[in-house]
């Protein structure tokens, strides 16, 4: 090779001059083609390039269309030197290899082509010159890679060090990289063009004959083809036992799964990265799960091993007592002086700018130093000479504190999760990935999920974490007796060709049906992977920041997973226990082992599917006379009444079905302390202007908060919230936020609902309240609170449950689902208040002012007899309903009062007729005869209302 790299520029020189003997490789394709254009083909697809390194088409010759993205100008190849980018300037073709010339930069590059009858294999065979980077692949197209064309592209990595950008199997750039880091010569991809029902046979074809790829036949192109993937599972946390086998059994009878999932990382389990088994529950160790497995097998069901890939548990056997050497750090640092076993400062000779003490699940940062065999926690640390790591806890983890001589290396570890990485170049890196093959090998586990791999830009930082996860990936692989299937918390190129399925999220906690819906709206058709709508968990009573499962929920999620043949995984629910305490969840378990037995059986044709996969609409469940089961369409409209005098106790309900007798729920809502109450927090003090900053706006927004002369009746201050939009953005996106913070941060665990005064103008905006706590304890939750301003006046507002569905009906600066859906606002750590507005009307001067804003205690409320009123038909419920309760009303039959938990506290008779729900809008009102006193009662009323069958 090294021959060949003196003899570059010559061979280059000489190929110039016979350059016209290349006529012989360039095929006249249309009457623009110029002879020194260098064409790359097969059956299915031919690749033009101009001599000066310019794409001309990429044509799909089955259906006689270009491909190729030409809005712009896009090159074959291009470099990175001194981190600058050159495009490829000359580009000639000799005996079946590409020699790029890269003008100024002095780089010249020899790709070598390989065209056979359904792909194109590109070799670097020779690199003369520096670079830090080479992309030997850059075909932009102007499809969409999905699986509805009948076209498909696909350009596929043949070894570790070949960054492949885009996902196997539809991609829309044909793009391949490799690194001087890792390795240039040798950098080899496989380019597939080929009519879109090949394109998983063709994958396939390649893969199997990959050599630097370890296989596998139960992920990628062969995941359809297997099982696994479209299987669902139950969480296991540690109490998987041999005696308690026949219990999972029938656990997942009861939802109709058909897996198990062994999620380890709890004390009482097994370890991450050691995987040393809690030796009290599995004395003999993995032998236990060895027997386990063997007995869920004999009835069908298969066994995952969960793990988060690299990371290490702080108590294993690579931390304690002795940590080992190869554990990664972030930087390392020189003793300044001697330290005794005792010492609790420890001064360094280098600089401590920007270590903090700051740490959380979600942060890449640790208190720990290792210093020889002592792992050391420190709680401060000065940022200023003499620099100091101080309040130092020694011995951590087991180790034995000990002194410490100057110039001795203190480490600071990597972390994250609150668990430790190895080096990623090292050997312990490698022995973690192999520790996976030997469990799975030895257990015969069915499966291996790496959770946590997400993290992978700790290992070396975002630009290489695809290098070392999938490295740490083909490791597994690589190791594996046989192939299993795999999941994992992230997807990189490499990943695809294991990966069994895809788009498992986690669970939301609020706004269920908005939650699936975007779930699904992300999915990827282009990876044609089996689909996983887990993880999900069902809830009761928990507000103000967990809403209630219902039935009609868990029939949505349900449906989806019918319409897309999406499988399913539960964190929890189906415990004996836990079904007795929380009935609901043997109603909702019940539903989800029908549905699931029906999606299992491929019950339902493509064109019922095709209408259970709409978002946003929504149907219910049924048996036939005949024993047949079909669906009907349902909907379920949902209002909060704020109390009884409030202009929301009545609204309009639209139904677009036939005339029907009116079916409901009602919910009694948690209600609030006064306004006056003493045990109030106040948030706001007005009487400093510069309390709220100018955060952020959205193009072509103004506004600022004010102070404000008019007080409320009781005289206390008030601002003036301004805005305008010049109508630049969107308006469901014309957004400004001021924002005040709090030091020290307020503890608000026992006022989570705020009220308000707002003088409304009338202009139909949205004030959003909104409440924030440090990143590493709310990890980003958004405690959102809307005020819809269609009205005018001072107006009172009792703010209590976290907007969810209702965000996503708007554009904001930051609309990450799981801040809005899932995570939770630690309320004993709230650190900012925020004031926005969004869906500014365009041109409109917008002024609310806004009262004091009070966190307030959460109560509960009771009340009697409610009444809903329906186009003048009243129907009484003579019940008592304490805050939690929930009435469901099918019919005169069927009306029940549930607890807090779903438990059925007692049938309800109803007083009066059951009224109709015409045809289109239909008025509503709810009422009720007593209540709590001195309290405001709130409750949420669903109407619900069927088509015909399908």
């Amino acid at each position: 090779m090294e021959k060949l790299y003196f003899l570059l520029k010559r061979t280059f020189y000489i190929i110039c001059l016979f350059s016209l003997i290349m006529s012989c490789s360039v095929k006249k394709t249309d009457s623009r083609i110029d002879e020194k254009d260098i064409i790359i083909e097969n059956d299915y697809i031919r690749y033009r390039i101009s001599s000066d390194g310019k794409n001309l088409l990429f044509f799909n010759k089955s259906d006689n269309i270009d491909l190729l993205n030409s809005d712009t100008v896009s090159y074959c190849a291009y470099i990175v030197q001194n981190g600058k980018q050159y495009n490829v300037q000359s580009v000639l073709l000799k005996d079946s290899s590409l020699y790029l010339s890269f003008g100024n930069s002095g780089v010249t590059v020899i790709v070598r082509i390989q065209e056979t009858e359904h792909n194109i294999k590109m070799k670097v065979e020779g690199i003369e010159g520096s670079i830090q980077s080479l992309t030997f692949l850059n075909i932009p197209l102007k499809t969409e890679g999905m699986p509805y064309e009948p076209f498909a592209t696909c350009v596929l990595s043949m070894n570790s060090f070949t960054h492949v950008r885009q996902l196997p199997a539809l991609q829309t750039h044909l793009w391949a990289t490799c690194y001087q880091k890792f390795g240039i010569t040798g950098a080899e991809i496989t380019l597939l063009g080929v009519p879109m029902k090949d394109i998983l046979s063709e994958i396939r074809s390649v893969m199997k004959n990959a050599k630097d790829i370890p296989y596998s036949d139960k992920g990628g192109a062969w995941a359809q083809l297997s099982k696994e993937g479209k299987g669902s599972y139950l969480f296991n946390f540690g109490n998987l036992t041999e005696s308690t086998v026949n219990e999972w059994i029938d656990k997942c009878s009861s939802v109709g799964f058909n897996q198990i999932d062994s999620h380890g990382g709890a004390a009482d389990f097994f370890k991450f990265g050691s995987f040393e088994l809690n030796s009290e529950k599995w004395p003999e160790g993995w032998n236990h799960f060895k027997r386990i497995n063997e007995q869920l097998h004999d009835v069908g069901i298969s066994s995952i091993f969960h793990t988060y890939a690299f990371f290490i548990d702080k108590n294993s056997k690579y931390t304690t007592p002795v940590p080992h050497k190869d554990l990664a750090y972030f930087r390392s640092f020189t003793l300044a002086e001697p330290i005794n076993s005792e010492d609790s400062s420890i001064i360094v000779k280098e600089s401590t700018e920007n270590i903090t003490a700051v740490t959380g699940f979600f942060v890449q940062n640790s208190r720990t130093l290792r210093i020889g065999d002592e792992l050391i926690e420190f709680t401060g640390v000065t940022n200023s000479y003499p620099f100091k790591f101080t309040g130092c806890k020694r011995g951590l983890n087991g180790t034995k504190a000990s002194a410490h001589i100057t110039e001795a290396k203190a480490y600071h570890l990597k972390e994250m999760f609150g668990l430790f990485v190895p080096d990623p170049e090292s050997e312990l890196f490698l022995e973690i990935a192999r520790n996976h093959a030997k469990i799975v090998n030895e257990n015969n586990f069915d499966g291996i999920y790496l959770d946590a791999i997400d993290g992978s830009s700790i290992l070396a930082g975002p630009e290489y974490s695809w290098y070392y996860s999938s490295k740490f990936v083909t490791e597994i692989a690589k190791h594996l007796k046989r192939p299993v299937g795999m999941e994992m918390s992230a997807m990189e190129h490499h990943y695809w060709h294991y990966r069994s399925r895809w788009q498992a999220w986690d669970t939301p906690r609020r706004g269920f049906k908005k939650f699936i819906d975007l779930h699904t709206a992300s999915i990827n058709g282009g990876l044609l992977l089996p689909l996983q709508l887990g993880w999900w968990l069902n809830f009761t009573w928990e507000p103000p920041q967990t809403e209630a499962t219902f039935v009609d929920d868990v029939e949505y999620l349900c449906c989806k997973m019918i319409g897309y043949n999406a499988g399913l995984a539960l964190l929890g629910g189906v415990d004996q226990k836990e079904v007795e305490d929380k009935p609901a969840f043997k109603r909702f378990n019940s539903i989800i082992k029908q549905y699931e037995e029906l999606r299992n059986q491929n019950y339902f044709n493509d064109s019922i599917r095709a209408l259970l996969r709409q978002p946003e609409k929504e149907y219910t469940l049924f048996q036939e006379d005949n024993g047949k089961y079909n669906f009907k369409p349902a909907t379920y409209i949902k209002h909060k009444v704020a109390g009884l005098g409030h202009t929301s106790a009545k609204w309009t309900v639209k139904n677009e079905f036939q005339p029907q007798p009116v079916k409901f729920r009602i919910e009694s809502l948690l209600s609030v302390k006064s306004y006056q109450d003493t045990t109030n927090i106040i948030l706001t003090d007005y009487s400093r202007q510069d309390n709220f900053l100018n955060k952020a706006t959205s193009k072509g927004v103004v506004g600022d908060i004010d102070c404000c002369s008019e007080n409320l009746l009781n005289y206390e201050d008030a601002v003036s919230f301004t805005a305008q939009s010049d109508g630049t953005s969107t308006q469901i996106g014309s957004w400004i936020m001021l924002e005040k913070k709090y030091e020290p941060w307020l503890d608000l665990s026992n006022n989570k609902a705020l009220g308000v005064w707002i003088k409304g103008d009338g202009n139909g905006e949205l004030l959003n309240l909104r409440l924030q706590g440090p990143f590493q304890f709310s990890h980003g939750a958004k405690g959102d609170h809307f005020v819809k301003i269609d009205f005018i006046g001072w107006k009172y507002f009792e703010l209590v449950e976290v907007e969810s569905a209702e965000f996503s009906k708007y554009i904001w600066p930051e609309m990450h689902v799981y801040n809005s859906y899932l995570n939770a606002v630690d309320f004993s750590k709230v650190d900012k208040l925020q004031f926005w507005y969004n869906n500014l009307p365009k041109g409109k001067q917008i002024n609310c002012l806004i009262g004091p804003i009070k966190a307030i205690s959460t109560v509960s409320s009771t009340i009697e007899n409610p009444v809903i009123t329906i186009n003048g038909e009243k129907i009484i419920l003579p019940v008592v309903m304490e805050s939690g309760m929930y009435i469901e009303f099918n019919s005169p039959s069927d009306c029940k009062l549930y607890g807090s938990k779903g438990e059925l506290i007692q049938e309800i008779l109803i007083k009066g007729s059951v009224p109709i729900l015409n045809t289109g809008d239909n008025n509503i009102s709810f009422s009720y005869s007593n209540s709590t006193s001195g309290i405001n009662p709130r409750v949420q009323v669903t109407v619900i209302s069927e088509g015909k069958p399908l």
